[in-house]
């Protein structure tokens, strides 16, 4: 992150100025045209795979295959750094990931395995993602594919999750879709969230980041959701694509707010799905 961007972030993450960055960022809610982006990068939240050995740990105790669905995975850059945790952290567990994108084009690139840095991936790799990328990773040339065994396990197909053939089958143990929904309206998310919700299976787990604050408090009460309270703080400051930019585009995210009688609602990207739901 640039001073500049750092300087920006600080300046209204201050509690006197956390008001007009709010009435800044609502008024570039109402303002600016949605259109769904690719942008992305590996490892853009490794706080958030870590829930797995800590409150989600019996989704990945190896009683039972793994089956894990990555909706708007663009490039694939999350679902393959999801593959790589598993691959280090749990070496003995039987897993598979399926992922889909409406871009056919990254669908292309993900479906290649081959990266360089117009599609996720910096100029290293800090020291704390360093062994994930050891273990996913081999250079070829000025670009870094994808090992064999990680991508035989990741499956990516072109998908529609608002289509009428779209399948939700509560098939999933655990189902990530973020950073996708924000660059929809309200109604609209709406919709693709019930059809997400829906894929996941009873006792499942749901990570939904990047998407309007308001409307996700709103649809976590209207599906019964259950937040999952852990690493709220860290996770939600972890995702620097966005915050660094508060509050000057609608897909921003705001400093988060202790005082908040929903504060556990609005801040948690991790969700369970209630047994016999």
């Amino acid at each position: 992150m640039s001073r500049r961007v750092q300087l920006n972030q600080r300046f209204f993450d201050l509690p006197i100025l956390r008001g007009l960055g709010r009435s800044i960022h609502a008024r570039r809610i109402a303002s600016q045209a949605r259109s769904q982006s690719t942008a992305t990068r590996f490892f853009r939240n490794l706080r958030q795979l870590e829930a797995l050995q800590g409150p989600l740990a019996e989704l990945a105790d190896g009683r039972a295959p793994l089956r894990i669905l990555v909706a708007g995975c663009s490039f694939g850059c999350e679902a393959y750094s999801l593959a790589g945790f598993l691959a280090v952290r749990f070496p003995q567990l039987e897993w598979t990931i399926d992922a889909f994108d409406i871009s056919r084009g990254a669908v292309a690139i993900a479906q290649r395995a081959v990266f360089g840095r117009k599609h996720g991936l910096a100029d290293g790799f800090a020291s704390d993602v360093q062994p994930y990328a050891e273990r996913m990773f081999e250079r070829r040339g000025e670009e870094w594919a994808i090992v064999a065994d990680i991508r035989q396990r990741v499956r990516v197909s072109h998908g529609d999750l608002l289509a009428e053939d779209f399948v939700a089958d509560g098939a999933h143990d655990i189902v990530f879709a973020q950073n996708f929904l924000v660059h929809m309206d309200d109604k609209t998310a709406g919709q693709a969230f019930a059809r997400i919700v829906a894929t996941v299976k009873a006792g499942g787990a749901l990570f939904v980041g990047g998407m309007n604050l308001d409307s996700k408090a709103e649809l976590i009460k209207r599906h019964r959701l259950i937040p999952v309270d852990w690493q709220l703080e860290a996770i939600h400051d972890s995702d620097d694509m966005r915050r660094s930019a508060w509050p000057w585009d609608y897909w921003t995210l705001e400093p988060i707010d202790r005082s908040r009688p929903d504060f556990t609602t609005r801040y948690s990207t991790i969700f369970r799905i209630p047994d016999g739901a």
